[in-house]
Parts: C-alpha cells; structure tokens; sequence
C-alpha cells in the first residue's frame, strides 16, 4: 500500500518514512513534511525502546504509539533502519494503520548499480598501501 492511501485513512494527519540519519524517504498527508529533527527524534525514540527490550529480555521495539495533548503519534520499525511516523487524531485508527504496514515491512532496493573493485591476487593485496 502506498503512504497517499494510508494519509487516507480517516484520523490519520500525516505519515513518513525515514533512515536512520534523519532523511525523509517517503510523506504524505496534509500538514507540511516533518523536519529532520522530529525524525532524528522518531528514530532515536524506537532505538531507545530497542535496547530497554534487548535488555530486559523482550528484543527490539517493534511499534511505539504514543498519545500526546494534540493527537497520537505511532511509530513503526521497518527493514534496513527505517522509520515509519504517523500523526493522527486518535488511538482508534492504530489497528488499521497496523494492517496497512505489511506491505511496507519489505526491503526497499536501489536502482544503484553496485561498483566493482578491480580482483587482486594475494600478493597485490599484501603489497597494497592503505587507503587512509
């Protein structure tokens, strides 16, 4: 499913995704695009929930639905260090949003073609200089 049809979904103000280093990947929604320090801040909010579970037994932090004066705020793990971040109004959308995340839990590819070093014998490899 696409992030316009989850910003569809009645109660939900705005939905992103976002690496780990803060860059948003993907938004939608009617408010404006959330800064890189609320995602720097969603994913440093699910990491931390991460290491309390890794700690105490549990694993990593799957989901975070938190409620707040103004609304809800639901942040999901996703593959490859990613981040998805919905605002909506209230709690009672949550087990639709849940449903609609599956098929963004796949690993997202490149269309970047990986660049390939040149082979080297053992020898060349032992004779190289270092690279710093």
């Amino acid at each position: 499913m696409e992030l316009t049809a989850l910003a569809s979904i009645p109660e939900v103000i705005q939905i992103a995704i976002a690496d780990d280093a803060g860059r948003l990947l993907d938004c939608a929604g009617d408010a404006e695009p959330p800064t890189a320090a609320i995602l720097v801040l969603a994913h440093a909010t699910l990491s931390a929930a991460s290491e309390l579970g890794r700690r105490s037994g549990s694993g990593d932090c799957l989901e975070i639905v938190q409620q707040h004066d103004g609304g809800v705020i639901y942040l999901h793990g996703l593959p490859q260090r990613r981040v998805l971040l919905v605002r909506c109004r209230n709690t009672d959308v949550i087990p639709l949003i849940r449903t609609a995340c599956e098929g963004l839990a796949k690993p997202i590819t490149t269309r970047i073609r990986p660049v390939s070093a040149p082979s080297m014998n053992l020898s060349d490899a032992l004779h190289a200089e270092p690279a710093w």
